[in-house]
């Protein structure tokens, strides 16, 4: 007797269905993308990004998402100052400004290293858009 034949029909579709639904949970994990809320770019936290953080100021949104924006030894002397710019115009407080800006009003966060700066018009550092700003 061959084990085919000691095999119930139940078994047969029990085990069919099984491996159809192991098939169908592999294509459908195949096809999926990344989240809205995942960081295409780890140098800038999206409107989306923020709203989700539920973070009252734009200094609280950094420091929950991304904190290596706040360390000034991630690119520059450990005693130099980060730049924080709000729509352009360069914050004279610097990374305490970012406690002044409410998280509401922010579209956009994006962080730009010093060395990266060349491609700015404006030196490196955290640049702030807001929802207001065209």
């Amino acid at each position: 007797m061959n084990v085919a034949s000691r095999i119930s029909p139940a078994q047969k579709t029990l085990v069919f269905g099984l491996i159809l639904l192991a098939a169908c949970v592999s294509a459908r994990t195949q096809g999926l993308q990344a989240s809205p809320t995942t960081p295409a770019d780890k140098n800038v936290i999206t409107a989306a990004e923020i709203n989700d953080s539920y973070a009252t100021t734009a200094y609280d949104v950094i420091d929950r998402l991304r904190p290596r924006f706040l360390l000034t030894n991630a690119d520059l002397g450990p005693t130099a100052p980060r730049l924080v710019y709000l729509n352009g115009v360069v914050l004279m407080g610097g990374v305490n400004e970012l406690r002044t800006i409410p998280a509401s009003s922010v579209r956009e966060i994006r962080f730009v290293r010093s060395i990266d700066a060349a491609t700015t018009n404006f030196g490196g550092g955290i640049f702030v858009v807001s929802k207001v700003a065209q």
